[in-house]
């Protein structure tokens, strides 16, 4: 696996905000599948994170040490997180994959960008409506009707928020400011009261750290579920290169099913990998890498692992569609609701 360095300032937006039955691991593509051919040139294939490494990207580093992407004949190059989201990089190819979550999947391919989402690595949100556990006064989300919310500058996170709240039966009303700091950092100093969070990285460096987050779910207060991380592509892309769209996405499975299977192993790759930036995070990587394998945050039972759920990316989309979120290519809201089938694809099978 190569890696390309670039002098990009770190992302200041929390972009992704976002084991069932181990028998669908062996639904992944088996050891030595894909496209290799004997004595062929491997094929080059770019992948851009959203962020520093973390567990969310698991897949990929366990698929480069465990030889999945050598069986499938590629070579893949990572490209460190950036000023310029994954989104854009893939529809204008200068990427051939990256790290896309089912919203942001639905708002970028509403507004002209060319991405397809290709595989899911969270089933279910990992996004969390989140105060200070020292908070005695905050103990459910309407609580907080009234408050200060830190924010990150796009409105859905404030809607996310909204919504929660009013599922509890506040009025989901709050003075909102943009976050120029870590979210603890803003919380801790009673500059906001509430923010949002991942359950699978904030939430336990909060708890490792001895300030734990009290911590809601949306989706326990009405708003719908959605498969928050995933990976993309762009129609281009996987028009012009089928065969290792597929194998990279067969590869990536296997990495994944690893890790579902696996989590301290898989931890231990990833760790290796990113010594600098993981090095001093042993007990977040290991305890995150945990808890995205037993709590069905890889694999969902009854589904093959990486698979959308199409009844997801629907209730999701009505909510984008219905709150007004959605926009078209010059930037005006659209009028018809699209069709959600057409933003995600199993390059499997």
């Amino acid at each position: 696996m190569r890696y390309r360095t670039h002098s990009r300032p770190l992302i200041a937006a929390a972009a992704a905000l976002t084991v069932g039955a181990l028998a669908l691991v062996g639904c992944a593509a088996p050891a030595g599948s894909g496209s290799a051919k004997p004595g062929a040139d491997p094929a080059p294939v770019s992948f851009a994170l959203d962020w520093a490494p973390n567990t969310n990207h698991i897949g990929v580093y366990v698929a480069e040490a465990e030889g999945y992407f050598a069986d499938a004949g590629l070579d893949v190059e990572i490209l460190p997180y950036g000023s310029t989201p994954a989104s854009q990089l893939v529809s204008a190819g200068e990427a051939d994959f990256g790290i896309g979550g089912q919203s942001g999947v639905q708002m970028a391919r509403t507004s002209g960008l060319d991405v397809v989402s290709v595989y899911r690595v969270t089933q279910t949100d990992t996004g969390r409506l989140v105060v200070l556990g020292s908070r005695d006064d905050l103990t459910r989300p309407k609580d907080l009707d009234g408050l200060v919310f830190g924010g990150f500058g796009a409105p859905l996170f404030g809607a996310l928020a909204s919504s929660t709240i009013q599922g509890d039966g506040g009025t989901g009303e709050f003075e909102e400011v943009v976050l120029d700091t870590g979210a603890y950092e803003a919380l801790s100093q009673g500059r906001i009261d509430f923010t949002l969070s991942v359950a699978t990285w904030e939430n336990l460096q909060m708890e490792i750290d001895g300030h734990p987050y009290r911590a809601w779910r949306y989706q326990d207060f009405g708003v719908p579920e959605q498969q928050s991380t995933g990976m993309i592509s762009s129609d281009a892309y996987l028009a012009a290169h089928p065969d290792e769209a597929r194998a990279f996405v067969e590869a990536v499975a296997r990495g994944y099913a690893f890790a579902a299977e696996h989590p301290e192993r898989a931890a231990d790759i990833l760790i290796a990998a990113n010594p600098d930036t993981l090095g001093t995070a042993e007990e977040l990587v290991r305890r995150s890498a945990k808890l995205m394998a037993e709590d069905g945050y890889l694999v969902a039972e009854g589904r093959e692992i990486g698979a959308a759920d199409p009844a997801a990316w629907d209730a999701f989309g009505a909510f984008l569609f219905d709150g007004g979120f959605l926009t078209d290519s010059e930037g005006k809201p659209v009028t018809e609701e699209p069709d959600w089938a057409e933003y995600y694809t199993e390059l499997r099978g």
